[in-house]
């Protein structure tokens, strides 16, 4: 996939470049497999030969990161809570389950989505939720901007920084979201089993 993203900045226009940063940073926050932070540090890397410039980077990557979020709290608010009372969702979590994450967003929502940015593979299940249960719009577009800004500000510095060795940081960011990956993994486990102790009790 890295190499597929080099080749094709190769042979674009800036204007196109900073729409494909746009894009993946857009995807990457409604589907995370997406590497967007991977394309944001490659952008990092394209300012160091000319090619693109610091804020066209830096804009593109973080509005396209709060407008993927955003889009994501939109279809959450969209289908409020009648999509907490599918099978589906009732075969995960139980209504009083989701009553208590109701008050747990209602009181750490906005710090959550605050640090959405650096909780890999969970940034479209935060925004989704924090549409479920109506957070305040502009409250999740103050602090989803903020978090975006941050992050990306610090991938673009970082890859600008190194330069010609900018896999690296897409090397130590892969291994920080392999770790953020796995503890979120792990937690999922431990509520399953208690779910499934507590169903055949």
């Amino acid at each position: 996939m890295t190499d597929f993203f080099t080749e094709l900045f190769q042979h674009i226009s800036p204007a196109a470049g900073y729409f494909i940063l746009f894009l993946s940073a857009f995807i990457e926050n409604t589907f995370p497999p997406i590497p967007g932070d991977t394309v944001t540090v490659l952008g990092a890397y394209l300012i160091t030969t000319g090619f693109l410039g610091f804020w066209g980077v830096y804009i593109s990557t973080t509005s396209g990161s709060v407008a993927g979020f955003f889009t994501m709290y939109l279809i959450g608010a969209r289908l409020g809570r009648s999509f907490t009372k599918t099978k589906f969702s009732r075969w995960i979590i139980s209504e009083e389950q989701i009553d208590k994450v109701g008050i747990w967003f209602s009181n750490y929502g906005f710090g959550i989505i605050a640090a959405n940015r650096f909780l890999s593979g969970t940034r479209s299940v935060i925004s989704f939720f924090s549409g479920i249960f109506h957070l305040k719009w502009w409250k999740v577009l103050l602090y989803a901007s903020l978090s975006a800004a941050v992050w990306n500000g610090l991938l673009i510095y970082a890859g600008y920084q190194v330069g010609v060795n900018w896999q690296l940081i897409v090397d130590i960011v892969s291994q920080y979201n392999k770790v953020v990956i796995g503890l979120t993994l792990l937690g999922a486990g431990y509520y399953f089993y208690r779910k499934y102790k507590k169903s055949r009790g």
